[in-house]
């Protein structure tokens, strides 16, 4: 049976849960939408029947595999030996990178792609993203046509990447028992890559050299944490295996000669000894040295007294004075910050040798740091030149310490939160969803304000922190454009936007003089009026509330129907029109509310006297196109009309209520229930306290 790459990883993710699984979650963990999870659970409950287990799909909880541990450790066995194994992108760009690493050779294309069952094209374009994360390790990736593909750098450069992959790709967890379990035939079942990754090491050798390590615990002044055990393990068994094929690694003789002066190089010299019996191996005094790092970079985690002892005392005290210079600079207080001087430490004591050497520093984000935080670059650029006048430090280094000092300015308390204004066509449909989305998704933002298009040219755009449209502006440089659904990728652009924002707001001087003044009369009836407002939208919605079924298959005669009723109720001039806008507007973009069955048809035109919102129930499900882009079965349609010169109060009471689609469950059952009666109640008590919170 073929068993898809997103197929497998929903059936890792199931049986790895310890709970029930939302739908969501996992579309997240599969950077999918939750549509196309749908889809895939068909194929995931045939494969699950076919190893004597179910899938639960419990609505309002989840995804869970039911069946007895023996079925689902054969199900587990079965898709890791599976011959045809599919990978996603990731794990195959994982699999190729560890294979040049250890390759001694120029690997073909053509090897790689017979290998994983792609293309060369598809080879290619992985390749491009290998070289990304090479590029960080300072190693270069060589690629001739007729010759192949290599990776080329320093030892010490490959053996670091080698390490990061294993223990970025690899479960910390499945690691720690292949260890207890001593890497016997009944150790835990692992994947494919993992499995794959583990064998850039040979697996007695990890044995052996676990034992070594955890003979020297008992040594050490402070508790190894797990994954600093792990790494140095890997480390170890890395540094065995290259050795024994003829890889060194250098280290300088000065920076040797400071380690030699630390516990820490006794601890990893006694272990250098012992490994030297077991393998029968000379191992270099360069290889204590980077054993000793390890062990002090476990140390500084570990407390931030220990930082203030040995030879990491002046490194200390140089982070202190940068932190105080930075503080001053800026006008915060950052030595509350907790993190940043162990950070700080554990950064510049490398840094600062590789500086003193002339070695050169890597920072692929360099320019991207320089740009989002000019401010907070130039005064790491001033702090730098007064803490360490004797030493320049390139802009690559400048940039870390900026990244160092920008997460410790988002984690204080006291910075306001984000005002956000929101974007779309008619603003009061996407736009509100959109709102809801990202007052849920982003803790940092305090309040959205939502407009269409049309009112975007009398607002004062420069009273917003952030805009976020959902369609393209033509007279706005800065904003950032996304789908109403937020998929990943605009998730992740917006928390490096927030990111940005937050950072500028905590630079600027907080000015708290400015007395309280008492409001005039004309802020005071401007305030009265717009309460009168509100109340003016709500009883016309109140009054124009509809529900009611209809039996048609075809989108535009229910829509037509819709539209008559509500011309025959004045609250409609011209059916066609409408109707014919409220289809093309589909064709731009979904309309459909992703796992709800609900689909808002919506608009403001000059042929709609009075606002109106009706609820038609479908006998038969319709195909839509959903607001993420999928097609999905709507049986509810929701028609949301109104004038386009509603007010600023109207306006906010229809996106109200377009937010009852996502925001609450009960909702969403509540539409669908069929229930005329249940629908009407729900939707008038919500907007009668919206209403009361406006008074």
């Amino acid at each position: 049976m073929y068993i898809s790459a997103r197929e497998r990883k929903v059936i890792e993710l199931l049986l790895e849960a310890y709970q029930d699984l939302p739908v969501k979650e996992v579309a997240d963990a599969l950077d999918v939408s939750t549509r196309t999870v749908h889809r895939d659970l068909k194929g995931v409950e045939s494969i699950l029947s076919n190893h004597g287990l179910t899938l639960q799909k419990k609505s309002g909880s989840g995804l869970a595999i039911l069946g007895n541990e023996e079925d689902q450790e054969a199900l587990k066995a079965a898709i890791y030996d599976h011959d045809l194994l599919d990978y996603t992108p990731e794990e195959r760009q994982v699999l190729i990178l560890s294979r040049l690493l250890d390759a001694k050779e120029p690997v073909k294309l053509l090897t790689f792609a017979n290998e994983l069952g792609v293309t060369v094209a598809t080879i290619s374009h992985d390749l491009d993203k290998i070289e990304e994360v090479l590029d960080s390790f300072q190693l270069q990736l060589i690629r001739k046509r007729g010759y192949g593909v290599e990776v080329q750098g320093e030892e010490t450069n490959i053996r670091e990447a080698i390490r990061f992959i294993i223990m970025q790709h690899m479960d910390e967890h499945d690691f720690l028992r292949l260890l207890q379990n001593n890497i016997q035939a009944d150790s835990p079942m692992l994947d494919s890559v993992s499995d794959h990754l583990l064998g850039l090491v040979n697996k007695e050798k990890i044995s052996l050299i676990e034992q070594t390590v955890d003979s020297i615990r008992g040594e050490l002044t402070y508790p190894l944490a797990d994954s600093a055990y792990i790494g140095l393990v890997i480390h170890l068994a890395l540094a065995i295996e290259r050795l024994q094929q003829g890889e060194f690694i250098q280290m300088e003789d000065e920076y040797l000669s400071d380690l030699k002066g630390t516990n820490e190089f006794e601890t990893a010299g006694k272990v250098i000894e012992k490994l030297e019996q077991q393998f029968e191996l000379e191992i270099p005094e360069a290889e204590t040295g980077y054993i000793t790092m390890h062990l002090m970079g476990a140390k500084v985690r570990y407390n931030e007294d220990f930082i203030l002892e040995d030879s990491s005392l002046s490194v200390a005290f140089k982070a202190k004075q940068l932190i105080e210079f930075v503080s001053n600079a800026i006008q915060r207080n950052l030595h509350e910050s907790p993190q940043l001087l162990n950070d700080l430490v554990v950064h510049l004591k490398p840094s600062l040798y590789r500086i003193q050497q002339g070695m050169d520093i890597s920072n692929p984000l360099k320019e991207q740091i320089e740009e989002d935080y000019p401010e907070l670059f130039t005064v790491l650029e001033r702090a730098v030149k007064h803490v360490f006048p004797s030493l320049t430090f390139p802009k690559e280094e400048t940039a870390f310490l900026v990244m160092h000092f920008a997460s410790s300015l988002l984690n204080m308390e006291g910075v306001r939160g984000l005002r956000v204004l929101v974007v779309c066509s008619s603003g009061i449909g996407t736009a509100k969803i959109l709102s809801a989305k990202l007052q849920r998704q982003f803790q940092e933002i305090e309040e959205v304000d939502h407009q269409s298009l049309f009112d975007l040219k009398e607002l004062e755009i420069t009273n917003y922190d952030l805009i976020v449209s959902t369609i393209p502006l033509e007279k706005v440089e800065d904003y950032v454009l996304v789908n109403p659904m937020l998929p990943t990728a605009d998730v992740h652009r917006l928390q490096h936007r927030i990111r940005k924002v937050k950072i500028m707001e905590t630079l600027k001087t907080v000015d708290n003089s400015a007395p309280i003044e008492d409001e005039t009369l004309q802020t005071i009836q401007d305030s009265v009026s717009s309460v009168q407002r509100y109340a003016t939208m709500v009883s016309q919605i109140l009054n124009r509330l509809y529900v009611f079924n209809s039996s048609s298959q075809d989108k535009k005669e229910i829509l037509d129907e819709a539209c008559q009723h509500l011309v025959t109720e004045g609250a409609l001039k011209d059916t066609e029109f409408i109707t014919k806008y409220l289809l093309d507007r589909e064709k731009v973009g979904g309309l459909g509310v992703p796992d709800t069955g609900l689909a808002l048809y919506h608009t403001r035109q000059d042929h709609i006297p009075v606002p109106s919102f009706t609820v038609i129930l479908l006998d038969d499900p319709l195909s839509i196109q959903g607001m993420d882009g999928e097609l999905m079965e709507s049986d509810v349609f929701i028609l949301m009309l109104a004038p386009r010169d509603i007010s600023k109060e109207g306006l906010e009471v229809l996106s109200f209520i377009s937010t009852l689609l996502i925001e609450d469950p009960v909702s969403t059952e509540t539409f669908q229930s069929r229930d005329e009666d249940l629908i009407k109640n729900y939707v008038s008590n919500q907007i009668h306290q919206f209403f009361k919170k406006k008074l």
